[in-house]
């Protein structure tokens, strides 16, 4: 297969949430080194990364990482301070979250060269109003909403992974490691076939990985696969010249990214992982009561207990 197609990397959340399961021996800091080496040897500079701020907050010696993805070349995009999804808040909160998240990611956000946002999860509200309301509050601050056209559920991996590693299941380790690679190649296949049937022609994907342990040891190779499709990496801002990426989609309440809703409007839905794929994934390396959808669940639930709101959420 040759996909034939322009894609611009992005990650999200170079410092992860909290209670998020992390193997020994990987830290926000190693992950980030690690994507900065991997994007080196593909040659990719400028990507932009989408950091929540309120571990900065927690931890200001965290700010070395934002500080480290900089000076490698890269750059950092607003993505509110608490990670709370749009759906859960109004959009008074909501925008008073992102300003919350300039006192620490602002100066980097200016040496940028664009001013960009994502939605926290790409969700951008129940209804166009309280959208509307928002990106109002975002243009008057001068950003740019940055959505996802292509991802792969990689944070699926994490509880399983850092299972797999305490518990020393080097079987299961395995199955997690090729299984994220092919995910993350099936799912670009994926995105970039429904996008060609929905706007009749290929367009700039704008991919996401988020920084996990997985990412720090697989993003090269990942992207090695990537470009064996006969991928071509592009900027975020080449990316979002295109109408396809600057328009928006319509809003749900679903947890689905900007391809995503378009596909649902328009009743082609982008086709995922199987369900028993997936289970495999979830359940690999098990221990007694330490089930990975409670594990998303309570990180979740932590946001919004840290930020206020309403929990409203389906893993379907």
């Amino acid at each position: 297969m040759h996909l034939d197609i322009d894609v611009a990397v992005t990650v999200d959340e170079l410092i992860l949430w909290e209670g998020t399961p992390m193997p020994a021996g990987h830290t926000a800091r190693t992950i980030t080194d690690g994507l900065c080496r991997a994007f080196a040897e593909h040659g990719l500079s400028g990507v932009y990364g989408f950091a929540h701020t309120s571990p900065v907050e927690d931890d200001p010696s965290l700010e070395g990482v934002l500080e480290t993805w900089c000076a490698a070349g890269h750059h950092l995009g607003n993505h509110t301070h608490h990670h709370a999804s749009l759906n859960w808040l109004d959009a008074q909160a909501y925008c008073a979250d992102i300003a919350r998240a300039e006192r620490w990611i602002g100066r980097y956000v200016d040496q940028a060269p664009v001013r960009y946002f994502r939605h926290a999860m790409d969700s951008s509200g129940q209804t166009e109003a309280k959208r509307g309301a928002v990106e109002d509050h975002l243009r008057e601050q001068g950003y740019t909403t940055a959505p996802i056209t292509a991802w792969f559920g990689d944070f699926a991996w994490t509880a399983p992974y850092e299972r797999a590693v305490r518990t020393g299941d080097t079987e299961a380790q395995a199955l997690l490691r090729t299984s994220f690679v092919d995910a993350a190649v099936g799912h670009l296949v994926w995105h970039a076939e429904a996008g060609k049937r929905m706007f009749g022609a290929a367009f700039p994907y704008i991919w996401l990985i988020h920084g996990t342990p997985l990412a720090e040891d697989l993003t090269s190779e990942i992207l090695g696969r990537f470009r064996d499709l006969g991928v071509r990496f592009v900027s975020l801002e080449t990316a979002m010249a295109h109408p396809a990426n600057r328009s928006f989609s319509p809003a749900t309440r679903l947890f689905r990214n900007h391809l995503q809703r378009y596909a649902l409007a328009s009743g082609d839905p982008v086709r995922s992982v199987e369900p028993e794929a997936l289970a495999a994934v979830l359940d690999a390396a098990p221990v007694a009561g330490e089930d990975s959808i409670a594990v998303y669940d309570g990180i979740l639930r932590r946001v919004v207990e840290r930020v206020g709101g309403t929990y409203d959420w389906s893993w379907a």
